[in-house]
């Protein structure tokens, strides 16, 4: 059976992995990135000692899933957390190291595809992905292929605007997604709710406001917490309305919410859902699934291999 070497590069730790052509883990591993040396060399020999404590000399390939922008030779841009990884050649270096076939996709499409071959979205056609976290990362498979752009890696769906005179978004552009429904903006939301006078349980479950998450908010609401309900139905609302335009633009088979976020449960599901239906084209929303990921903890390394197998 073939496999792959799957790579998920983060700022702060490398999952890696031997993943078989089925999407089964056959053994992984996680080390630092060692970013923080602020050395481009120091970070690709860790990725080398991941490869290495897993290879296998029959391998079909390396995949590699990274933060920022990839152009269509492999060669990532606008990577701040990685030292020097703008204008770098990742799949050069990797080839030329191993001599073997290296596949490179930002991280985010990268999740978008391993769910599509392995995952929530396996025997579909279509499908938008979304990462839910600190932002909003996003990859779209149309007719079983991973959408690219023209030069670069495309939907960059965080950064699509939805109200042009909107709030400010880390990107420097102003009303994009990522504003309404990032991890900091949900944290924000509750805070400026408890500051108006909303009563919550929240108060008493933190010492500061600032020690407010996400997952304390979903606790408050699994205890019925009329504030926390609140924040979740507007971050919900505002991500159905923005999958709505997905829909109306796509008609995916289904849309599959990834990402610490989305643990939100019900609450989120239910809300994107109801908002979807209420706001695209009732023929194109008729069918549309919105599920949870599937591919678990493990899902960068999964993906990251699952780029090797693209047809």
């Amino acid at each position: 059976m073939k496999t792959a070497i799957g790579i998920d590069l983060g700022g702060t730790y490398i999952k890696y992995g031997l993943v078989n052509e089925t999407g089964t883990l056959i053994k992984k591993g996680m080390l630092p990135t060692k970013a923080e040396s602020g050395s481009r060399d120091v970070v690709i020999e860790q990725m080398s000692l991941a490869i290495n404590d897993v290879w296998n000399e029959n391998i079909e390939g390396i995949g590699i899933g990274t933060p920022g922008i990839v152009d269509n030779n492999g060669v990532v841009y606008e990577s701040p957390n990685l030292p020097d990884w703008h204008n770098f050649n990742v799949r050069e270096v990797f080839e030329k190291k191993f001599h073997k076939k290296v596949a490179v996709e930002n991280d985010a499409n990268s999740i978008a595809w391993g769910e599509y071959l392995f995952g929530a979205g396996k025997g579909t056609r279509t499908i938008v992905c979304l990462t839910l976290g600190t932002g909003l990362g996003g990859g779209v498979v149309i007719n079983g292929k991973l959408l690219r752009g023209a030069i670069y890696s495309a939907a960059e769906l965080g950064h699509m605007p939805v109200d042009y005179k909107g709030r400010k978004c880390g990107c420097g552009s102003q009303g994009c997604i990522e504003a309404y429904v990032g991890r900091d903006y949900i944290v924000r939301s509750a805070i400026r709710k408890i500051k108006r006078g909303q009563k919550t349980i929240l108060t008493h479950m933190v010492n500061n406001l600032s020690e407010i998450t996400p997952k304390l908010i979903s606790e408050a609401y699994q205890k019925d917490d009329k504030l926390a309900r609140q924040v979740w139905i507007e971050m919900a609302t505002a991500l159905g309305a923005f999958l709505a335009g997905m829909v109306n633009m796509l008609n995916p088979d289904r849309i599959i919410l990834a990402g610490g976020i989305a643990q939100a449960g019900e609450i989120l599901f239910d809300t994107v859902r109801k908002t979807i239906q209420e706001r695209s084209m009732k023929v194109l929303s008729a069918s549309v699934q919105v599920v949870p990921a599937g591919l678990g903890t493990d899902a960068g390394i999964i993906s990251g291999a699952a780029l090797v197998f693209q047809k």
